[in-house]
């Protein structure tokens, strides 16, 4: 017969098995957490204006801080949020833009737009501070709306001096205003920002789901989910290279 006090090693041996796997349940549960998905689809029917004006890009160093570094020599000092297209839809009437700058000196900057890319809709001046990021730009809210069905070209200029002058930093970038979607789900503007930007994005909408992500990143800006949902949004259309810019007002 076995004696009882010979079984108690074995019996917490056992104990020991049993209890491990539930021990270790939290942490399994934290790393197959899935990270929500925010992408930009393109729609369809998206391409370049049809005509034969470019974008444009002026990138001089004349204004910008460690212009000799290694960094600004690799990277753009002034870029703006877009798709590879170059192009992006809104159902916006004053879109909000959005640019990526390196430290500069720098302390206002002229947002142009114009209709068809030659044809005056609005001009604005704005402060800049001294920071580098990415920053947020706007049409006055006295400008006119964009009209819809309507391709328009804007550009940003910094100026560098008293006044402007032909050779500042400057980069341009289109957007056409689209209707809104026939179906837009009834709890769209209730819902938080991510949840916005992610149908923003299923739908084409470039700057609506920019926008929309950003805020969403500015309310929590010490997540690191929300830190690597901006990071992989940016990545979908190639703008990986600025995601760790610090985002301004």
């Amino acid at each position: 017969m076995l004696n009882p006090k010979s079984l108690l090693p074995l019996f917490f041996v056992g104990l020991l098995f049993v209890t491990m796997p539930l021990m270790a349940q939290p942490s399994n549960r934290s790393t197959n957490h899935s990270i929500p998905t925010v992408s930009f689809k393109p729609p369809p029917d998206e391409g370049k204006p049809d005509r034969t004006l470019g974008a444009g890009s002026r990138q001089d160093n004349q204004c910008f801080q460690n212009a000799t570094s290694v960094s600004t020599i690799l990277e753009p000092s002034l870029t703006p949020l877009v798709p590879t297209s170059n192009y992006g839809l809104t159902v916006t009437e004053r879109p909000t833009f959005l640019i990526a700058l390196s430290k500069t000196s720098a302390k206002q900057l002229i947002l142009s737009i114009k209709e068809n890319g030659t044809i005056h809709h609005s001009q604005t001046v704005l402060s800049l501070k001294d920071s580098s990021g990415i920053i947020s730009i706007s049409p006055s809210e006295n400008s006119p709306p964009l009209e819809i069905g309507k391709e328009y070209r804007w550009s940003v200029v910094l100026v560098c001096g008293e006044k402007p002058r032909p050779d500042d930093p400057a980069i341009a970038s289109w957007v056409r205003r689209v209707a809104p979607p026939q179906v837009i789900p009834s709890k769209l503007d209730k819902e938080n920002a991510l949840i916005q930007a992610k149908w923003y994005g299923e739908q084409g909408l470039w700057y609506d789901a920019l926008l929309a992500i950003v805020e969403a990143r500015r309310s929590q800006p010490e997540s690191e989910e929300m830190t690597e949902i901006w990071s992989n949004f940016l990545a979908s259309v190639g703008l990986q290279e600025v995601s760790s810019k610090p985002l301004r007002s």
